[in-house]
């Protein structure tokens, strides 16, 4: 059974920096990946100061 690993991640230049360099460990270990590039909310909310938002964990959800 061969399987992908997904790796999640912000689709900022340093996230994606960080991922490729997990994905080539994992290539490096015989590891099939995937990298997948996703927005949080703060990632899409780019007109409104983060404080005005009132809510917590603006950069994990999606």
């Amino acid at each position: 059974m061969n399987r992908t690993i997904r790796i999640g991640t912000r689709d900022s230049e340093l996230a994606l920096w960080q991922a490729h360099t997990v994905e080539e460990k994992l290539n490096t270990l015989g590891y099939e990946t995937e990298i997948i590039a996703v927005k949080s909310t703060g990632d899409i909310i780019l007109d409104v100061p983060l404080y005005e938002l009132g809510i917590t964990g603006i950069f994990t959800k999606t």
